[in-house]
């Protein structure tokens, strides 16, 4: 099993004179990436060399692990190093693996001719087994993209944010803009991975970007997409009401509204049941993640599927259909909204 979603890896050091350095790339790297990844990778931060991350930029995720060199005699010079990845796919277990062995096979001989060998037998086997001491053997097929699904817990999400977890729920359900602020990387990361499971049906996770800078390259690509994930360690994020329909500060475990989409977040009748099924499911302590995972999909799925139901046999469904059933106006907008991002309505 081949791993053709590997698409280059990338050195960036800081060394003793406390520069940070683009040093080598391979295949290649294009310069308006390297220069944001240069930003992400936090070398230049002096709390050290800060944990692993990941996001995701043009098309691009990037995957950065930072090793400090400790007086390495192969590398006097260097004071701290990144060893980061860009990937067509989304799996943050297995590129953190992955660029750990090449980190350590760098940080071992103090040359990246090591780190080719292993790169292009990832790209062509899946596997590299002649890794360093300290490393792991890795194998692509230890890496099922479903457990970097559910790799966080819905559960604890559910419980941080309680039962407005619904509005987020109905924004990713209707593809909407969702910005989260979060003060640490770690924390960001993980809510920004856990919200898709919200939706799981779509199995989707490219709509995250989970580390951004208020910075117009990054912006300007993600205003790119009708519906996102956006995380951000700037709380001024929230007065630009213009980058999102719903706004998630973790810190203070609030959800607000963006003025000019409230509309698009009256609760219904359908919005409620959901919302008391999804709480009583995670105050069950007998029922495992996956379970809830699983009940909410479930509900999800029966929402979409009496859409169908809705209009006659061989139509889609219409503004004019569903004012027919004398629905309160929430549920019609919400329904018609709905048939229309799972294109089923008649526009």
């Amino acid at each position: 099993m081949a791993n053709p979603e590997l698409q280059a890896v990338f050195l960036i050091e800081k060394d003793v004179n406390n520069e940070v350095l683009w040093v080598w790339s391979y295949p290649g790297v294009d310069g308006g990436l390297r220069d944001l990844l240069m930003r992400k990778c936090t070398l230049d931060k002096e709390e050290g060399v800060g944990p692993y991350s990941y996001g995701h930029h043009l098309g691009h995720w990037y995957y950065l692990k930072n090793f400090s060199t400790n007086e390495s005699e192969k590398l006097p010079k260097v004071t701290s190093f990144c060893a980061g990845v860009l990937a067509k796919d989304f799996n943050p277990e297995k590129y953190e693996h992955l660029s750990g062995i090449f980190g350590q096979a760098y940080l071992d001989s103090g040359t990246p001719v090591s780190i080719v060998t292993h790169f292009l037998s990832v790209y062509t086997k899946g596997l590299t087994t002649d890794v360093p001491e300290s490393c792991e053997p890795f194998a692509v097929s230890n890496y099922d993209i479903r457990k970097a699904y559910v790799a966080c817990s819905l559960k604890d999400l559910v419980r941080e944010f309680g039962v407005e977890t619904i509005l987020i729920y109905n924004a990713l359900l209707l593809k909407k803009k969702v910005a989260v602020y979060a003060s640490s990387t770690e924390s960001l990361l993980t809510v920004c991975r856990t919200l898709p499971l919200l939706v799981l049906h779509r199995k989707n996770w490219d709509i995250v970007y989970p580390q951004l800078e208020l910075e117009e390259a990054e912006l300007a690509d993600l205003l790119q997409h009708g519906t996102y994930v956006a995380g951000f360690t700037d709380s001024t994020v929230e007065g630009r009401t213009d980058l999102y329909d719903l706004f998630v500060n973790v810190p203070e475990a609030s959800i607000s509204v963006a003025p000019q989409s409230k509309d698009m977040f009256a609760m219904t009748k359908l919005h409620k049941d959901i919302a008391m099924r999804l709480m009583e499911c995670v105050q069950d302590d007998s029922l495992s993640d996956q379970a809830v995972i699983k009940e909410l999909s479930v509900k999800t799925r029966e929402l979409i599927n009496n859409l169908t139901t809705l209009a006659p046999k061989g139509e889609k469904l219409s503004l004019d259909i569903l004012h027919a059933k004398k629905l309160t106006p929430a549920t019609e907008n919400f329904l018609f909204n709905l048939a229309t991002v799972e294109g089923l309505a008649a526009l």
